[in-house]
């Protein structure tokens, strides 16, 4: 710029700026970038659909149908139930009656024993005691008294069985003394039966009928002989 050109600039009632400076570059890393365009994370998704054959079965397969615990809600499993205490078995189970110990009523009670003592007969050898019977028919009244019928439910409040076993035990136990008490009225009655078959007065006669029987025996035996004899003279 000359100095004739500086002095009118400067004459002029408008300021004539310069020209600005050109533009700063702010280096940005790949912000002018477009982002790439990422393929399918699964393989084949872009494929066309297949068409299949005429036994395919468009149904899932049963093993698709398995719910995961993680992905069921927890309100649809119910709380596992609280199961009461069973009363256990006491100490004074021998000196006490059943009455006392369960607290049932005479009559109830009395219904109970019936049943057991019932099954106990059809189940069970009454000739021998509790303790001689055989395991699997014990448990098959216990299951069948406990649990077949609902009105014996209130046995299962029992640790153990033991109102049944109790049952059991004084019912076997009567049954047994009877079958022995049976067994020695039948000893004695086969004792005098015998006693009366050989009496004196019966062995005597029995002892003469059989004396006569050899001799006719004896003579049946000979008379051959003395027939010979006879032809002989």
């Amino acid at each position: 710029m000359d100095a004739s050109t500086v002095a009118a600039r400067h004459d002029s009632p408008f300021a004539e700026p310069d020209t600005p400076p050109p533009p700063v570059m702010l280096l940005l890393i790949h912000t002018d970038l477009k982002p790439p365009v990422l393929p399918g994370l699964l393989i084949h998704e872009d494929l066309e659909d297949y068409n299949h054959g005429p036994g395919h079965v468009d149904d899932p397969a049963p093993g698709s149908k398995v719910r995961f615990v993680d992905s069921v809600p927890i309100h649809s499993y119910p709380p596992p139930p609280i199961l009461p205490k069973r009363i256990p078995r006491p100490a004074a189970l021998s000196r006490e009656t059943l009455e006392n110990l369960t607290g049932w009523p005479q009559v109830e009670l009395d219904r109970i024993k019936k049943r057991v003592e019932a099954l106990a007969d059809d189940h069970l050898n009454t000739t021998v005691c509790y303790s001689d019977q055989d395991k699997k028919q014990i448990d098959l009244v216990y299951t069948t008294g406990n649990y077949a019928s609902i009105e014996f439910y209130a046995l299962n409040n029992y640790e153990d069985h033991w109102v049944t076993e109790t049952i059991l035990q004084r019912h076997l136990k009567n049954t047994t003394e009877k079958h022995k008490k049976a067994l020695k009225a039948e000893a004695a009655l086969s004792r005098t039966l015998r006693n009366r078959r050989v009496s004196p007065r019966f062995r005597s006669a029995h002892q003469s009928v059989i004396s006569d029987i050899f001799d006719s025996l004896k003579f049946a035996v000979s008379w051959p002989c003395w027939v010979w004899a006879y032809v002989q003279m």
